[in-house]
């Protein structure tokens, strides 16, 4: 689990600092963009507000909206707040619920355990 600090800039006149929870996972996941086809995912770093992904040859760009599935889980509305190369950080339309995003995290994270 991470704590970690973001500056975001909403639109406002200065940058706001905020801190949330975010799961440092490993899960594959979809997404769509409009009508296109859906585009394979390793998605990180999730919280209930949000995610970081890397994507492949397709480029998603600030604000696009898209429909994520992480794991068996969704289609997720989001929107794109960054990107960076191939990384990409969006926003959910509507915050997972904490049921939802636990078990994202203790059940679905792909990753091997330590000392396995």
């Amino acid at each position: 689990m991470l704590i970690v600090n973001e500056a975001l800039d909403h639109g406002r006149s200065s940058l706001q600092l905020r801190r949330k929870l975010r799961h440092d996972i490993s899960v594959w996941g979809r997404y769509r963009n409009g009508r296109g086809i859906a585009m394979e995912v390793q998605i990180y770093d999730l919280s209930e507000h949000g995610c970081r992904f890397r994507q492949g040859w397709a480029r998603l760009e600030t604000q696009d909206f898209i429909t994520l599935t992480i794991g068996s889980i969704g289609p997720i509305n989001a929107h794109v707040v960054w990107t960076k190369s191939t990384m990409v950080g969006v926003q959910f339309d509507q915050q997972l619920h904490p049921s939802v995003l636990n078990h994202i995290v203790t059940q679905m994270d792909e990753r091997p355990e330590l000392g396995s």
